[in-house]
C-alpha cells in the first residue's frame, strides 16, 4: 500500500513545523510506503520556508504545492488530484501526530477493506483548560473520543483533522464541496461530513480506529468565548443546511420557540448568578447552536420564496 499522507495549510507556519516534526517519528508499516503532501492554500506567511527546512532535514518525502483558490475544500480536492497514493490522509496544520499512527490507518484499511478511516483526536490546550469550558463543548475544538473499540460501519461523525479515504472513491465521488469548509478565516464547516454521508449512501465501508491518535494543538485565541460561540453558530449553519439539502426542514415555528427559550435560558442565569461558569457556556454553547439552526431554516425558506417569485 502506498499512502499520500496531506495537510491544507494557510498562515499557520508555527504549528504547521510542530505537525511535520510529529510525522518524523512515525513508524511505517510493513510493505506499506508513504509521501508527504502540502497544499499551501495562498499562504503570506514563511510556510514555504518551513516545509524548505523540514524537508532539508528530516523529510525527504515532503511534497509542496501551492494552491491559490482559497478555500480548505479547494485544497483538500487540489491534494486528492496531486495524490500518488491510494490512500489519502488528511491531517490538519495543527495537530501533533502519534508514532504509530500510520501503522493503525493502514491496519484499518487492509483489515476491514475500508473505504474511509478516521480517528481519536484529543486536545493540547496551552495551559490549563479553562473552568467554564466542559468535556461537552470541547467538541468545538475538535476533540473526538469515539471509545476505545474500533466501529465498523460507524454512523458517529469523523472529524477532518484525522481523516482518509481511498482517493479513487474520493474522486468518483465528486471530492469535497466548495461551498462547504473554511475559506480564509470562515468557520465554515462540514464538508467532511458531507462526504461522509455520500459514501454511506453508496454502501462503503467506514471505519473509527482509536488507535489511530492525533493531538490538536489549541491556540489562545481560540480559548475565547466570543470565538466558540461564533464556531458554534457556523457549526450549527452548516449542518442545518446539510439536513436542509436531504429534505429534512425543521419547522420554522418550533426552531423559533426553542431558540427563544434557549436564550432565555441564558439571560436567566446570567441574571441570578446560581450556575457555575460551565454551566452558563454550555447554555449559551445550545442557544447560539439554535440560533445557527434557525438562521439556515430562514435562509432557506427566503431562497425558495424568491426562487418560486421568478417562476411566476
Amino acid at each position: 500500500m502506498f499512502i499520500t499522507v496531506t495537510i491544507q495549510t494557510y498562515n499557520n507556519a508555527e504549528t504547521l513545523s510542530l505537525t511535520l516534526k510529529s510525522l518524523r517519528t512515525l513508524h511505517r508499516p510493513p510493505a506499506t510506503d508513504y509521501e508527504i503532501l502540502i497544499i499551501d492554500n495562498n499562504s503570506s506567511d514563511t510556510t514555504s520556508e518551513i516545509v524548505r527546512r523540514h524537508a532539508e532535514s528530516h523529510l525527504p518525502q515532503i511534497r509542496y504545492i501551492f494552491e491559490p483558490q482559497q478555500g480548505l475544500s479547494c485544497a483538500r480536492n487540489r491534494a486528492l488530484k496531486e495524490a500518488r497514493g491510494q490512500v489519502v490522509c488528511f491531517l490538519d496544520d495543527d495537530v501533533i501526530v502519534d508514532s504509530q499512527w500510520l501503522i493503525a490507518v493502514s491496519t484499518a484499511f487492509a483489515k476491514y477493506s475500508a473505504d474511509v478511516v478516521g480517528g481519536r483526536s484529543y486536545l493540547i490546550y496551552p495551559g490549563k483548560r479553562p473552568a467554564w469550558l466542559s468535556r461537552q463543548t470541547e467538541v468545538l475544538l475538535s476533540r473526538l473520543d469515539h471509545g476505545d473499540r474500533t466501529l465498523v460501519n460507524t454512523e458517529r461523525d469523523l472529524f477532518g483533522l484525522n481523516f482518509s479515504i481511498r482517493r479513487n472513491l474520493a474522486i468518483e465521488l465528486g471530492g469535497f464541496k466548495t461551498d462547504l469548509g473554511r475559506c480564509g478565516n470562515s468557520l465554515n464547516c462540514g464538508e467532511e461530513i458531507e462526504l461522509l454521508d455520500r459514501v454511506r449512501n453508496m454502501g462503503g465501508t467506514i471505519i473509527y480506529e482509536p488507535k489511530a491518535v492525533v493531538g490538536h494543538v489549541i491556540k489562545p485565541r481560540r480559548l475565547s468565548k466570543r470565538w466558540l460561540l461564533r464556531r458554534t453558530y457556523a457549526g450549527a449553519v452548516s449542518a442545518e443546511r446539510l439536513l436542509i439539502a436531504k429534505g429534512k426542514v425543521n419547522r420554522l415555528g418550533r426552531l423559533f420557540i426553542h431558540t427563544v427559550r434557549c436564550w432565555a435560558s441564558v439571560v436567566k442565569s446570567l441574571l441570578w448568578r446560581r450556575d457555575t461558569a460551565a454551566a452558563v457556556f454550555d447554555k449559551q454553547y445550545f442557544a447560539a447552536y439554535s440560533l445557527g439552526r434557525l438562521s439556515a431554516t430562514l435562509s432557506s425558506l427566503s431562497d425558495n420564496i424568491l426562487k418560486f417569485s421568478r417562476r411566476t
